[in-house]
């Protein structure tokens, strides 16, 4: 059981290595294994900004902010690490842009005009511009659904209850149905004469038609005289429809709205996988986990794993032994062994600064955790499996991490450490993480494989 377990990680562990050369290939602004120098940005608001943010030149990333200071000046200080091969203008400005209307933000540099100078280690870019901070957008909304509710406040006084706005209407409605009723009912042969009549009509303009067929088809003929004029681009309307200058005016400001409406309703996905060796069975634990992330504080964690550790179910068999005229019940506790077991994560979890606070569901099992991230190193501790039986403690993991790339992690700790029952509780391993522009990368080279 535990070869087979061995091979199992040894394979999944050599897949993570392939999967991680293949994001190397594909990803254009990876730091892995590159070297880098740092130049600093000062801002007003770091609002959106944050650790591993992209740094780009015209869309293609060169770098990313590796810290975020506060300056005595009370400004936002950005601290870039940019790719050594990069060269950056003197006379070059940094730009703040945003992804979407949640506020998710990079930083642009436009290169200057010369490059006989550039910026050396340790420079400070003093040209910066914001494009606005989505606080403002997000009063506004607020000023809106505050004028959205009053309004419906008043429709639910028109409406609600007897003697409403609304009841008066409904019950006018029904006295206008009722005398309609009592109409029709009263002139019964007088609408029988009407469609009599309608019907007669009908079969004269069927006369007329027939008559006139020939008028019909010079009119058709005219309007395709029309629209041929409009398709030559003759005549006013036809230079209008006809002129590449409107035509990419128009065609800009579709796309403008189109980048709005998407960028408003991004809701930012990361996908995750890794596996642990268990130290004390020699057997892998491995994970795939899935957040959303609605906000750059705040995500969902969805998590599913494979556990070969075994874990011991609890019970009580009670035997009832008879000598004689006496009878005794005899208790004993059992213990059973689950193997491979199949658990699931289902969390909610709040960032405040460098901390994460996360609670629900923990391997099958209601739980606390914490987080602490500090750039490209990590701490986590997890409290879960709270039984209630007799010399049993809760489930304790503490965890360590450290990020060799963009994608690629190595992480270590302790698993269920207080648990009497095992020997070794230690484990190591390594991870992958995708964003969702990861995704839609590998996405989009799958695609060109398959054409």
């Amino acid at each position: 059981m535990k070869s087979n377990n061995f091979k199992a990680g040894i394979f999944v562990l050599i897949t993570m290595v392939l999967l991680v050369i293949m994001i190397l290939k594909i990803s254009q602004g990876g730091l892995i294994f590159s070297k880098t120098y740092y130049l600093y940005m000062d801002i007003n608001s770091a609002v959106g900004l944050a650790k591993n943010s992209p740094v780009q030149i015209a869309g293609v990333d060169i770098g990313i902010i590796e810290d975020i200071l506060l300056t005595n000046r009370n400004t936002a200080r950005l601290k870039l690490s940019i790719r050594d091969d990069i060269r950056i203008s003197r006379q070059a400005s940094g730009n703040i842009k945003t992804t979407g209307i949640l506020g998710d933000a990079y930083v642009e540099i436009m290169q200057g005009e010369s490059m006989t100078e550039t910026l050396k280690d340790g420079d400070v870019i003093t040209d910066v511009t914001s494009f606005g901070d989505i606080n403002s957008v997000t009063g506004q909304i607020a000023a809106i659904a505050t004028d959205v509710k009053a309004i419906t406040a008043q429709m639910r006084k028109l409406m609600a209850g007897d003697g409403s706005t609304f009841d008066n209407t409904m019950k006018n409605i029904e006295k206008i149905s009722n005398s309609l009723s009592n109409v029709t009912s009263a002139n019964e042969d007088n609408i029988n004469v009407i469609i009599a009549n309608m019907k007669a009509l009908s079969q004269n303009l069927n006369y007329m038609v027939a008559r006139n067929m020939g008028r019909v088809d010079s009119t058709f003929y005219n309007l395709d005289d029309i629209t041929g004029t409009i398709s030559r681009g003759e005549g006013t309307i036809g230079q209008l429809v006809k002129d590449d200058k409107t035509i990419n005016k128009l065609n800009e400001t579709l796309e403008g709205i189109n980048d709005f409406l998407g960028g408003a309703n991004r809701l930012k996905v990361d996908l995750g996988m890794h596996s642990e060796y268990l130290a004390g069975t020699g057997d892998f634990k491995n994970y795939v986990s899935l957040s959303l992330k609605p906000r750059p504080d705040k995500y969902f964690l969805l998590e599913v794993m494979s556990d070969p550790d075994p874990s011991f179910e609890t019970g009580i068999e009670e035997t009832i032994v008879t000598s004689g005229a006496t009878s005794n019940k005899i208790t004993t506790k059992t213990r059973t062994k689950k193997l491979d077991g199949f658990m699931f994560s289902a969390q909610i979890a709040k960032k405040i600064h460098d901390f994460t606070i996360r609670g629900g569901l923990i391997e099958s099992s209601g739980g606390i955790g914490v987080d602490y991230d500090k750039g490209i190193f990590g701490l986590s501790f997890s409290a879960f499996d709270f039984k209630s039986d007799e010399g049993q403690k809760p489930h304790l993991k503490a965890m360590g991490r450290t990020q060799v790339s963009h994608n690629f992690y190595f992480l270590g700790g302790v698993d269920d450490f207080i648990n009497t029952n095992q020997d070794l509780a230690w484990f190591l391993g390594a991870g992958l993480s995708f964003t969702d522009d990861d995704i839609k990368s590998l996405l989009g080279i799958m695609t060109g494989l398959k054409r």
